[in-house]
């Protein structure tokens, strides 16, 4: 049916990356994330990250706004330079970037009235076919091949519900390229996602 996609280029994939060699402690995320231009400033001046959320890092929102869907803060209650070993700590930890998403129903109509004019926006392929969500899950798994080399054959960490998967071990961390429900339409599209979290 359709296709909503964020071009995806090196420079993006090298932020994803990068996020892979930061010590999994929330001050060293944070900054992080300033590095990048992805946080927000209080009125006090305080930096704020939205852990465990849907947080918007560019574009106007309904638009052409982009996002990244944030696990568990890094680190534990013991202090914010905490590079939490606790496996409990580090298994929700995650930051995930769709780049892309595709729907295709079989009453097109009836399924815009229940699910609203996603595909509606400026960055939408109106006329987008799996084969072209397919080129761009492909695309991806070029830049992330040409900064990673391959992926693992055989990797310990299986992402849940994830319908295609690709995973590279990067430091403390897994680079993870993937293809799932969106939860945030409650699986009424399938998104095409770079993720990166912390090996446990």
């Amino acid at each position: 049916m359709a296709m909503t996609r964020r071009p995806l280029d090196g420079d993006l994939v090298e932020r994803m990356i990068s996020l892979a060699d930061v010590p999994w402690s929330r001050r060293a995320y944070e900054e992080a994330f300033v590095r990048n231009g992805w946080h927000m400033v209080e009125d006090d001046g305080e930096i704020v990250i939205g852990w465990l959320d849907v947080w918007p890092v560019a574009g106007q929102e309904g638009v052409d706004d982009w996002w990244l869907l944030l696990g568990e803060w890094p680190g534990c209650e013991e202090g914010p330079d905490v590079v939490c070993e606790h496996p409990a700590c580090r298994a929700d930890c995650s930051v995930l970037m769709p780049f892309a998403f595709f729907a295709d129903p079989d009453d097109p109509e009836q399924w815009e009235r229940e699910q609203g004019p996603f595909f509606a926006r400026a960055d939408c392929l109106a006329r987008a076919s799996a084969a072209d969500f397919e080129a761009e899950y492909q695309r991806a798994g070029e830049l992330l091949r040409a900064r990673l080399g391959e992926p693992l054959a055989e990797p310990s960490y299986r992402p849940d519900g994830a319908e295609r998967y690709e995973v590279w071990e990067r430091g403390g961390s897994w680079v993870v390229l993937l293809i799932e429900p969106d939860p945030l339409s409650y699986h009424a599209y399938d998104q095409a996602a770079v993720e990166v979290r912390p090996r446990v």
